[in-house]
């Protein structure tokens, strides 16, 4: 079951000022939870194992990537960096080197089991109670950014 919250849009310069949307409220489910569940998913593994696979393949993962590899996990999708440039670029090809890239960060290019369209069919939506930015539930209700149906 997703939980969403209503929001209005308060932005002015927005096309779509005034009007209202719904925003994704998750429960963040830790390491040692997510290891739980996948054991209780009638597994034949411990948790000890599936922790020490998961841990496995985290640390096989990065060093793949950071080989230049992008990984397919399955279903999941295919995993690969990407890089930034310095702001502006470069004015030539020749005054282009490795000192012009100033950041690395991950691509998640998404299985077929976990595109959006796929997503949504199986999808079922329930209004959460209370909401705030980061998508915690907040039983103060004090959430400046999001405004709450009227």
């Amino acid at each position: 079951m997703i939980k969403y919250k209503k929001y209005k849009m308060k932005n002015t310069a927005s096309r779509v000022y005034g009007m209202w949307f719904a925003r994704a409220v998750h429960e963040l489910m830790d390491f040692d939870e997510f290891i739980e569940h996948m054991a209780k998913h009638h597994c034949v593994f411990s948790e000890a194992t599936i922790r020490g696979v998961l841990i496995e393949m985290e640390i096989c993962l990065r060093e793949l990537l950071l080989e230049g590899k992008a990984v397919r996990l399955d279903e999941l999708g295919i995993f690969a960096l990407g890089l930034g440039c310095k702001k502006g670029g470069e004015e030539s090809a020749d005054k282009f080197t490795a000192d012009s890239i100033d950041s690395v960060h991950m691509n998640l290019y998404l299985g077929r089991r976990f595109r959006a369209r796929n997503l949504y069919e199986d999808a079922r939506f329930k209004e959460a109670d209370k909401y705030i930015g980061d998508g915690n539930y907040n039983p103060e209700g004090d959430d400046e950014n999001a405004v709450t149906e009227p």
